[in-house]
């Protein structure tokens, strides 16, 4: 009964989507419970390179050492190479948690949401955001999975990726990039993670935060740290136009988009190289003006 159910399903399959599954020498490796639940499978979890690149070129403005991280992840998919940990990238610039009473707690609950979703799928990506208000003790518990082991407690989490994102070393990152850029004469397509790695590190494991006297910083855990580097007016301007164009708005006029940098707060200090909160707030002053000149943008009404 099994047997029939499966070339039925099979079958099925391949009337649905062409021949693209009905591969006979394949036929033993086809699940059909993946073609309609979730599997740890390249069906389910694809990684697409270029549009990733793409995503970060369009959307994330001034930002080329992101890209690092692209090749960071293409290593780690690589299906010919078994990774010796697990990837760690550390993003750090401008972008609550609980009682610390409770740090024993929060760790055994880390350990166990860790373990059930790599036990499910070995290929898991786990986002930490805020880290700068993360205790550190409980940030300590993440050490066992991205260290150099085959396994913990019998889970395998080489294949996993870890992100840690946060506003810890902004400062850093600022200043060193202000002297590079404005100082050195440096352009800012030309910088590369040297250029700030050592800095970050340094700044982060004695500046309060998750990452104060982190173990994952004292041994090496952290395979990249990558910097958010601060906006100037020309990608500020950037974002402005982006604004305009998710309300249908292609062609904004100059005083508008002017009107919405007279907005924004320019540091450091008397210098104003760059946006001291980058993008952030641009949108609803956007959505403001477009309303407040709908006549204007909208004047079929149509497009509203």
């Amino acid at each position: 009964m099994i047997s029939k159910f499966y070339l039925l399903a099979v079958l099925i399959l391949w009337l649905i989507q062409g021949n693209r599954c009905f591969n006979w020498p394949k036929i033993n490796s086809v699940n059909p419970y993946c073609y309609v639940r979730e599997c740890c499978n390249d069906d389910w979890i694809y990684f697409n390179k270029q549009r990733l690149i793409e995503n970060l070129t369009e959307k994330v403005f001034g930002q080329p050492l992101l890209l690092t991280a692209v090749d960071a992840i293409v290593g780690h998919l690589n299906p010919h190479y078994k990774p010796k940990k697990a990837l760690t990238l550390s993003f750090h610039g401008r972008m609550h948690f609980s009682e610390e009473a409770n740090t024993n707690k929060y760790k055994e609950n880390l350990y166990q949401w860790l373990k059930n979703n790599v036990t499910k799928c070995s290929r898991q990506l786990f986002i930490f955001d805020e880290v700068d208000k993360m205790i550190p003790e409980v940030l300590n518990a993440i050490k066992p999975y991205i260290d150099y082991r085959d396994d913990v407690d019998g889970v395998d989490y080489t294949k996993s990726i870890f992100l840690f994102l946060s506003n810890t070393g902004a400062d850093i990152v600022n200043e060193h990039y202000h002297d590079l850029h404005f100082v050195e004469g440096k352009n800012r397509e030309d910088l590369t993670l040297a250029d700030f790695e050592p800095l970050i590190k340094k700044g982060i494991f004695n500046e309060k935060g998750g990452f104060f006297h982190s173990d994952a910083i004292k041994h090496n855990l952290i395979d990249h740290f990558i910097p958010f580097l601060p906006l100037e007016e020309k990608h500020i301007r950037l974002c402005i136009k982006d604004e305009f164009k998710a309300r249908n708005v292609h062609i904004p006029d100059k005083k508008h988009i002017q009107e919405i940098l007279d907005y924004v707060e320019w540091g450091p200090d008397s210098s104003k190289s760059f946006s001291k909160t980058g993008c952030k707030g641009l949108s609803q002053k956007v959505a403001l003006l477009v309303a407040k000149h709908s006549d204007k943008y909208f004047p079929d009404k149509d497009e509203l």
